[in-house]
């Protein structure tokens, strides 16, 4: 099996390395616990598929940013970031970089829940965006305190624009 695609997947703030190969009639995703065949078929809707693993069949929706992947799955959406461990060692990823809310595409501010000056607990939902007719809501990624907020309800932001953004952490 030749490997396609090796990457770090952060859901909900924990990291797996992992990569996705093909047998020549599937998906195989290697994770650190087994190999997973699985199956993606389009359903015909925006983004729709049928996800089959493990013998279960999932009806999910996709929205594929350059810098993470939103799947909307059981009244859910998560975002499942990725990053390209070559890029890690070179020492681009982290710091100061944890505390911003970038967007992963283009869309529209559909509500903000916070103002600059609040405090905000890990997971705490921010605001809710709307891209290729997906809402998702941006929660925390860390306790902390709110130090921008440039978009109000309503407002068009761009790929990479800052949504969100928390004063650094005092040492």
């Amino acid at each position: 099996m030749e490997k396609l695609m090796q990457r770090i997947f952060q859901i909900d703030g924990e990291e797996t390395d992992c990569w996705l190969g093909h047998d020549g009639s599937r998906f195989v995703l290697n994770t650190p616990t087994g190999a997973v065949a699985c199956q993606l078929d389009p359903t015909g809707l925006p983004g729709g598929y049928k996800l089959r693993a493990k013998g279960v069949v999932r009806e999910l929706r996709l929205a594929v940013g350059p810098e993470a992947t939103f799947v909307h799955m059981d009244g859910r959406t998560y975002e499942v970031g990725r990053v390209d461990p070559a890029e890690r060692l070179a020492g681009s990823d982290g710091g100061a970089s944890d505390d911003r809310l970038v967007a992963p595409m283009p869309g529209v501010v559909v509500s903000v829940a916070v103002k600059p000056g609040d405090a905000v607990e890990e997971g705490q939902p921010l605001l809710v965006i709307e891209s290729m007719k997906l809402e998702t809501t941006l929660t925390a990624p860390r306790d902390g305190v709110v130090a921008e907020m440039p978009f109000a309800e309503g407002d068009s932001f761009g790929l990479k624009d800052i949504l969100a953004q928390l004063a650094p952490e005092e040492e």
